[in-house]
């Protein structure tokens, strides 16, 4: 046998009431925030100037392995991508060729070239990145 109270059980209508509480004092909170907007900003702003970043302790980390791993597995996506990127590009062009879209074959060589490109061009730019910095 079961207590029910408004057709919950207890521990159901208990559960149900704390959720309540909880919504309840998280609209009071946003409430409170959004009254006092111009009070809140000028503490976020006071807070984020005074945060002392002297105590932020970095240590050294040896990322030798990171990076030697990160190579072989970008040379393992250059290789798959060089053949993928040509087994379709291959395709496409006879398909474009069969249909009798001549004109189009270079836009779906160039578009091949600017895929299997990226492989390529994005370390170049993420190492350039990093090294102005």
């Amino acid at each position: 046998m079961k207590l029910l109270v408004n057709g919950y059980t207890v521990t159901e209508h208990l559960q149900l009431k704390r959720n309540n509480e909880f919504v309840n004092y998280i609209d009071e909170a946003i409430g409170h925030i959004k009254s006092n907007k111009k009070k809140y900003i000028v503490l976020v702003l006071l807070i984020a100037l005074t945060v002392d970043f002297s105590t932020i302790n970095a240590f050294a980390v040896d990322t030798s392995t990171i990076d030697k791993a990160g190579n072989e597995i970008l040379d393992l996506m250059r290789k798959v991508g060089y053949w993928v990127t040509l087994i379709l590009c291959s395709k496409d062009v006879i398909k474009h060729s069969m249909r009798g879209h001549l004109d189009s074959i270079g836009t779906v060589i160039t578009l091949h070239g600017i895929a299997f490109g990226t492989l390529y061009f994005l370390p170049w730019l993420f190492d350039l990145i990093k090294g102005l910095f």
